[in-house]
Order: C-alpha cells, then structure tokens, then sequence
C-alpha cells in the first residue's frame, strides 16, 4: 500500500453548501442550461479548489472523497440525493434518466450574508467550465488533479477515499490544511 497525503477532518458548512447549490442553479437557470448533480458537485470542486488556492479558504469546507468519476463533495452530494421537498430545499428535482437528476427552480436567491462576492463569482465560473467542457472532458481534467491522484485506489474493492485538504493546494501544503480544518469548526 503507498503513502498518502495527510486527510485532516474538515466540518462542512452546510448553510455555504446549500446557499453554493443556489447559485449553481441560479447560474443554469440564468444561461438556460440543465444543471445535473454531475455538473453541480463538479463546480462545486473546481470553486472550492480555485476559491482555497486564490483566498486561502475554499467556499463550501466540504469533505472531498474521490469516487469513480472523480472528486466528489460528500456533503454535497447528500444534500443533491435528498428529496427538496422533505428537506425544504429551495429548489426542484428532476429525474433526467436512470439515476441522474437535474436541478431547477430556485424560489430564493443566495443569502449574500453567507457567500462573499469571490465565492459566487468562481462558482459561477466553475459552472461555465463544467458545461463548456462537458462530461468527458471535465472526468478527464479531474480525474488528473493531484489530490484526486493520491487518493484513488483502483485495485480497492471500496467506492470512496478521502482526499487531503494539504493536496488541493497548487502546492501540497499540510500545515495550510490543519487551518482549514481549524477554520471550518469556527466559521
């Protein structure tokens, strides 16, 4: 078994999360896109990684696992799993085919008590990229990062390995990884 990188705890928010997917669906909406949970926990990664390298901090402090299309934010994606309407998220879901939903309808826009201008603006942006590149190329780009990289393990019979704050960092940084996960229990 090789090294890995040090997995520091990081506690999600869960009001940056939700008010993130507010965005993303905003942004779909606004360029009459479909916004699939492949296309949200997508630029959710490439927000929070742009987010943490450019300000210090990522936008959602969520807990990344790579899966097998690539990095995925865990609380994120539960939160996209759940039933809108059972858990009051204000937005709607879709079944597009077999398992996979797209995301409409925000009846609220973001709390801008919550994200900062930078965070929606990347998230914006990530949004753009994932559609612009599409499934295979945005699989592809990151499937190629590093800290996804040093966490899959393709000969392993689990789905999900954590992935190290300290990798998403341009340049692997552990100590800058146990501040994250400092600032995500006091933010």
């Amino acid at each position: 078994m090789r090294k890995k990188a040090l997995v520091v705890k990081v506690k999600p928010s869960k009001n940056r999360i939700i008010e993130s997917i507010i965005v993303l669906i905003s942004e779909a909406d606004r360029l009459k896109k479909s916004a699939s949970q492949y296309d949200l926990v997508k630029s959710v990664f490439l927000a929070d990684r742009r987010h943490l390298n450019e300000y210090g901090r990522p936008i959602t402090f969520d807990h990344y696992v790579a899966m097998a299309h690539g990095p995925v934010p865990s609380t994120t994606y539960d939160i996209l799993k759940g039933d809108p309407k059972r858990h009051n998220y204000p937005w709607s879901r879709n079944k597009a085919e077999q398992s996979i939903f797209n995301y409409s309808n925000h009846t609220r826009d973001y709390d801008c008590n919550v994200l900062s201008p930078s965070d929606v603006e990347f998230l914006e942006e990530a949004f753009i990229t994932v559609k612009s590149l599409g499934f295979s190329q945005i699989r592809k780009l990151t499937h190629e990062d590093p800290a996804y990289v040093d966490a899959w393990e393709e000969d392993s019979t689990r789905s999900a390995f954590d992935i190290s704050y300290a990798m998403l960092f341009d340049v692997p940084n552990p100590e800058k990884a146990r501040d994250i996960a400092f600032a995500s229990e006091n933010i």
